[in-house]
């Protein structure tokens, strides 16, 4: 595992960044009830261009030009037993504004909610050092999470939930990147010929 090269510092770098299958290792305490839990999950990952019809779609459920967007990319949470088993309940579509004046904020649409089930925009901003700032406010609560590359194959996440009372969740998440059938392959044909190699200095 390798420091990421280029430290993704706009919301298209990172979501390319991001493509992929990861495991999410989740921790969530309750503050309101003194609860925690914890749960591991894959979370799937594929960007899209701002040709996708989903730009469109989301787009004008926010009442947004879809010409001030870049794309956005598709998440879904799944269970890390039964691979492959995708629902719509844990799904998100998410669509990329960033400002012109400075790429490295900008808006997120997202046609569902984390909190509340419903069509939203967040803010966002990438610090100097590389850790994007997410806000979103929905009409009883603002939800923020920070997000952040450690190396190329791992992913940190905290994010906490705040309402009229005070806070009332917060979750921390560490994500590792699953390899793909061919990184799987890859690594077998080196081994393969690496043992070969050994063979035949016998």
């Amino acid at each position: 595992m390798t420091l990421t090269s280029s430290i993704p510092m706009t919301m298209a770098d990172f979501f390319e960044a991001s493509r992929g299958t990861w495991l999410n290792r989740r921790a969530v305490h309750h503050h309101d009830h003194q609860d925690d839990e914890a749960a591991d999950s894959n979370l799937i990952i594929e960007p899209f261009s701002a040709e996708d019809p989903a730009v469109s779609k989301v787009c004008e459920a926010l009442n947004i030009s879809t010409n001030e967007s870049s794309g956005g990319a598709r998440f879904w949470w799944e269970s890390n037993i039964k691979v492959g088993v995708r629902n719509d309940d844990y799904a998100a579509v998410v669509i990329d504004v960033p400002k012109r004046t400075n790429p490295r904020q900008g808006f997120l649409l997202r046609d569902v909610g984390y909190v509340e089930k419903q069509p939203v925009m967040s803010t966002y901003y990438f610090a100097d050092d590389g850790i994007v700032t997410i806000t979103t406010r929905y009409d009883t609560n603002v939800g923020i999470e920070r997000c952040w590359f450690v190396t190329d194959q791992i992913r940190m996440r905290v994010s906490s939930v705040q309402c009229l009372n005070g806070v009332a969740m917060t979750t921390y998440c560490t994500e590792f990147r699953c390899p793909t059938d061919s990184d799987i392959n890859a690594i077998a044909e080196q081994a393969r010929n690496q043992s070969d190699i050994l063979k035949g200095g016998d």
